[in-house]
């Protein structure tokens, strides 16, 4: 008997079951491959991003005015000299440090009034600092007549604080080491 040329039905449905393994295959690796590079990129770019923030409240505590900072646990607020790209007239603001309900650390700002204001404050603008926030917490290094400094968690002065520490505990786990700045002039 002779054979005709080309393959039986059977070899054509066991080359659709190889060709379709492979595929699935093929597919899994990819998926676990973009699922990977996705976490990686993640996770590179969010140092970065703290790196950032943590320089932009350095400076913004460094150039707080003395006698303007009113300081609690959670919570920070005082006059300071913003970043010459910051956009503000005059570049003075009233700037408080805090976290929202959502889990964001939060950066809230308005321009700095010049002399007496005769009309209402302008709405405070909101820069997000960081995501996924579970808690802030704040302390400073307080002066003591006649004694070494001691950490306080309130602060409310004529001048500043020695130093602000800022700690934050993300909701994943994840660490950051504090941020420690010091006040250019304390005013004491």
């Amino acid at each position: 008997m002779r054979r005709d040329d080309g393959y039986t039905l059977l070899e054509v449905m066991v080359a659709l079951v190889v060709f379709g393994l492979v595929m699935a295959g093929i597919a899994q690796s990819f998926r676990f491959g973009l699922t990977a590079w996705s976490a990686a990129s993640r996770n590179s770019t969010q140092p970065e991003n703290l790196a950032a923030m943590d320089g932009a409240l350095s400076h913004l505590i460094t150039q707080a005015l003395p006698g303007s900072m009113a300081g609690l646990p959670d919570e920070v607020a005082f006059t300071t000299r913003l970043p010459a790209g910051a956009g503000l007239k005059g570049r003075l603001a009233d700037a408080a440090i805090l976290t929202a309900p959502s889990g964001q650390l939060i950066l809230r700002y308005r321009p700095h009034p010049a002399g007496i204001p005769i009309a209402p404050p302008p709405p405070p603008k909101i820069e997000p600092l960081a995501q996924g926030v579970k808690s802030l917490s704040l302390s400073y290094l307080v002066p003591v007549q006649g004694g070494s400094p001691v950490w306080s968690h309130k602060w409310q002065g004529r001048g500043l604080p020695l130093l602000v520490r800022l700690h934050l505990t993300f909701t994943d786990g994840q660490s950051w080491p504090d941020l420690v700045a010091a006040p250019l002039s304390t005013g004491n």
